[in-house]
């Protein structure tokens, strides 16, 4: 695989259009499904998906392939999402995914490409989404890369550029704060270990435009 991914990177570096468009179909659904849990705005999202591959396409040269490209790839992504979340001064919602703004995504966007879609079918799923959308977006980041793409901390660390002790305490932070939603809803903290990984195997997505 990272023969693979040498290639495609090799290729991009020489100016080879078709691989910039390969590229760009390979990794974007993961970026947008990032994007989408820390900004939670499917057209924000969209704006973090495409500022982040325009930033790495111009800087494809640059990369030296001393790290790994997937947490290259995602620094830029997790600095792209916080920026224009912090320039736009967004008022997020606390429904973790408002009915009308999927509706309204599906009845005007063609799609041809399909992301995992399915709805949270359990209050307690609900609950910890809710809870994630609370925290402020650094902290968010660092659980979506840890729980939802499966980074591990040295991995994290590398993306978002800090010591992997940082990682290690903004993960601490940000799960008591979790746990602390979750005793406060349902009286059960220890839900926030046990949904993880259920939560992360039903994230809907709402489609990123073309």
């Amino acid at each position: 695989m990272r023969d693979v991914e040498s290639e495609l990177i090799a290729r991009c570096q020489a100016g080879d259009q078709s691989a910039l468009e390969e590229m760009f179909l390979v990794y974007r659904d993961d970026v947008f499904r990032f994007a989408y849990l820390v900004v939670r705005d499917a057209t924000l999202a969209q704006d973090v998906v495409q500022e982040t591959f325009l930033k790495v396409f111009r800087s494809i040269n640059k990369f030296e392939f001393r790290s790994s490209f997937k947490s290259w790839l995602y620094r830029v992504a997790v600095n792209e999402a916080i920026t224009l979340l912090r320039r736009r001064r967004i008022r997020e919602e606390l429904d973790p995914m408002p009915g009308a703004i999927q509706e309204h995504q599906r009845g005007r966007l063609e799609r041809a490409w399909q992301p995992e879609e399915a709805v949270l079918d359990s209050e307690e799923r609900r609950l910890l989404h809710v809870a994630i959308g609370r925290l402020d977006p650094v902290h968010r980041s660092v659980v979506v890369l840890k729980y939802f793409h499966e980074f591990s901390d040295s991995e994290i660390a590398a993306i978002i550029g800090c010591p992997p002790g940082t990682v290690k305490s903004r993960l601490h932070r940000a799960r008591e704060l979790l746990r602390n939603h979750m005793a406060r809803q349902l009286g059960r903290p220890d839900l926030v270990a046990l949904s993880y990984h259920r939560l992360s195997a039903h994230t809907p997505l709402v489609p990123c435009e073309e």
